[in-house]
C-alpha cells in the first residue's frame, strides 16, 4: 500500500501556495510581435472595394516611389497610421497557458480503484478502506485550487506625355499621387522613367498585361527626412475603386521581393478564401476604431489571412473568392506550458479509458488478468508517446506573464500620461507634443505619475502618440487640447478637453 501512495505523489505536480487576500490572474500574452513587410485591407460590397496598403520598405536614401495598378481609377485618401496596429490586436492569437490538471483527478481515480481493490483483498478490508477513503479526502482537499484553474484566454516628357493620360494629381498625407493610363505601354514606361521611376526590363510584360486589361496605375513618390538603412513604414493608402470581384494586386510587388510575409485583413458580409493565403481569424465582430468602424459599416464578417509568398506566388493577382461567414475559425496558440498541461491531460485520460476497457474485457471472460504488470507498461508507454505527440503538434509560442489584466494596466498607464501633460509646458499643441514626448521618453517620470513605466503592454514598445491600443492621440478642437487614449478594449477609454494656457 506504501508504495502505492508513493506512486500516486510521483504523479502530483507542486502545488502553489496561495496567501490570504484577492488573487490577481496571471495573463499569458505572447513575447514578440512580428510585423509583416506589407499589410493590406480589403472592405468590399456591391462592387466597390476599398483597398488600404501599408508598406514597409528598406535602403539608403530618403526619396522612394511606389507604383500600385488598379481595375479602375481609385479615390485615394490618407489612413491613419494606428489602423493595422489596431487590427493586428484584435486579431492577435488567443494564448492558452492555464489549462485544468485534469490529469490529476485521472489518476487518483485510478489509485483510488486500485487501493480499494486491494484493501478488500486483504484482513480487515473494510476498516483499511475507510482509512484510504480519509486520507484520499485530505489529499483531494489539498488538490482542489488546483483542479478548480480554468483555462483562460489569456504599411515628364513632351513625347511621352502626348499617350499617357493623367487622371487626377494630388498630395494624399506624405505622398505625392498621380493616376495614370495609357494604350502605349511604351509611353507609360517612359513616364515613370522621366518622372523619377525606375522601371526594369522585366517589368515591361506585367504593364503590358494590366494596360491590356484596362488598369489604371498609381504613382506615388515619399521623402524620408533622414538617409538611413533600416525599415521606414510611412502611412498606409487608401484606395476606393470598383470591381466585380475584390482584388489583391501582386504582379508587380514580386518583381522586387524573393519573399514577403504578408498579413490581409477582409471586411465584408461574409467570409473570402484567397490560396496560398491561410486563413488565421474569421469572427464577426464590431470594431470601434474610428476610422474602421466607418470603414466596416454593414460589413459584419472580418477575416484575417496570411502568407509567406514566394516570387511563384507572386506572379499573379490574388483574387478573393467568398465563403460562408458562418465558417469561423479562432486563431489559437499555446504556451509552453499549456501545452504540455493539455498533452498530459490527454495521455492520462486516453490511459485510463484503456485500463479500465482492458479490465473489463478480461474481468469478463474469466475473471483474470494475465501478465498485468506488462500489460499495464505497454499501455503505459503508448500513452506517453500520445502525450509527447501532442505537445508536438500543438502550435506554441513564447509568452511573457503579467500580474492582472493588460487592458486595465494600460488605463493606469494612459491615465499617467494624462496627468503628465498637464504638468508639460504647452500654449499651443506643436508644443504640447514636444512636451509630452519628452517626458515619455524618461522613464523615471512614470513613476512619479503612478507608472511602473512607459511601455505599452498592449502593442509592445514605449506609449507614443497613435490612434492604437494601448496608445494616444492629441488634438485641436474650439481651443482646447483634446486627449484621447485607447484602451484594449478597441476603443476610447478617455476622451479630456484641457484649455489652452494664455499665450505669453
Amino acid at each position: 500500500m506504501r508504495r502505492i501512495f508513493l506512486a500516486l505523489l510521483l504523479f502530483c505536480p507542486s502545488l502553489a501556495a496561495f496567501a490570504d487576500g484577492m488573487v490577481i490572474p496571471t495573463i499569458a500574452s505572447p513575447a514578440h510581435v512580428t510585423i509583416p513587410d506589407q499589410r493590406a485591407l480589403i472592405c468590399y460590397n456591391n462592387d466597390i472595394e476599398r483597398l488600404v496598403i501599408e508598406t514597409r520598405f528598406t535602403g539608403a536614401g530618403t526619396n522612394f516611389a511606389w507604383v500600385v495598378p488598379l481595375p479602375a481609377p481609385p479615390v485615394i485618401e490618407a489612413a491613419t497610421t494606428g489602423v493595422f496596429p489596431t487590427l493586428q490586436y484584435l486579431f492577435r492569437p488567443e494564448v492558452v497557458h492555464e489549462v485544468t490538471p485534469y490529469y490529476i483527478g485521472i489518476l487518483l481515480g485510478l489509485g483510488f480503484a486500485c487501493l480499494f481493490w486491494r484493501a478488500l483483498r486483504g484482513p480487515w478490508g473494510f476498516a483499511r478502506f475507510l482509512i484510504l477513503i480519509c486520507l484520499l479526502l485530505m489529499l483531494a482537499s489539498i488538490l482542489l485550487p488546483a483542479l478548480s484553474r480554468a483555462s483562460r484566454k489569456a504599411m515628364a516628357s513632351p513625347t511621352s506625355a502626348q499617350t499617357v493620360s493623367v487622371l487626377d494629381r494630388k498630395l494624399v498625407g506624405i505622398y505625392e499621387t498621380t493616376t495614370i493610363t495609357s494604350s502605349d505601354p511604351r509611353a507609360l514606361q517612359n513616364w515613370l522613367r522621366d518622372n523619377g521611376y525606375a522601371i526594369t526590363p522585366e517589368a515591361i510584360p506585367i504593364i503590358e498585361d494590366y494596360l491590356k486589361e484596362g488598369w489604371v496605375f498609381v504613382a506615388s513618390k515619399v521623402h524620408r527626412d533622414a538617409d538611413r538603412t533600416d525599415a521606414s513604414t510611412p502611412h498606409p493608402l487608401s484606395f476606393t475603386f470598383k470591381t466585380p470581384n475584390p482584388v489583391y494586386p501582386m504582379r508587380l510587388t514580386g518583381l522586387n521581393s524573393q519573399s514577403l510575409l504578408v498579413d490581409l485583413y477582409y471586411f465584408g458580409t461574409g467570409g473570402v478564401f484567397a490560396p496560398p493565403f491561410t486563413v488565421e481569424g474569421c469572427e464577426r465582430r464590431g470594431i470601434e476604431h474610428p476610422l474602421l468602424q466607418k470603414w466596416s459599416e454593414g460589413l459584419p464578417v472580418k477575416t484575417k489571412l496570411t502568407a509567406t509568398l514566394s516570387p511563384a506566388d507572386m506572379r499573379q493577382d490574388i483574387w478573393l473568392k467568398p465563403t460562408s461567414y458562418h465558417i469561423i475559425k479562432e486563431n489559437r496558440l499555446y504556451s509552453r506550458h499549456g501545452a504540455w498541461i493539455t498533452a498530459v491531460n490527454w495521455g492520462a485520460g486516453v490511459f485510463a479509458f484503456m485500463l479500465v476497457s482492458g479490465c473489463l474485457v478480461a474481468f469478463t471472460r474469466d475473471g483474470r488478468m494475465s501478465q498485468p504488470a506488462w500489460w499495464v507498461g505497454k499501455l503505459a508507454l503508448g500513452s506517453l508517446a500520445l502525450t509527447g505527440v501532442v505537445y508536438l503538434s500543438l502550435p506554441k509560442i513564447d509568452v511573457t506573464l503579467s500580474r492582472g489584466w493588460p487592458s486595465n494596466q494600460m488605463k493606469e498607464k494612459l491615465l499617467a500620461v494624462r496627468i503628465a501633460l498637464e504638468d508639460c509646458d504647452w500654449h499651443n499643441l506643436a508644443e504640447a507634443r514636444a512636451g509630452l514626448d519628452k517626458m515619455l521618453s524618461i522613464d523615471t517620470n512614470a513613476v512619479v505619475y503612478g507608472a511602473k513605466n512607459w511601455e505599452n503592454p498592449l502593442l509592445g514598445g514605449r506609449i507614443h502618440e497613435e490612434d492604437s491600443p494601448g496608445n494616444y492621440q492629441l488634438s485641436e478642437t474650439n481651443n482646447q487640447l483634446q486627449f484621447i487614449g485607447y484602451s484594449g478594449d478597441d476603443g476610447e477609454w478617455i476622451h479630456d478637453a484641457l484649455d489652452f494656457p494664455a499665450r505669453k
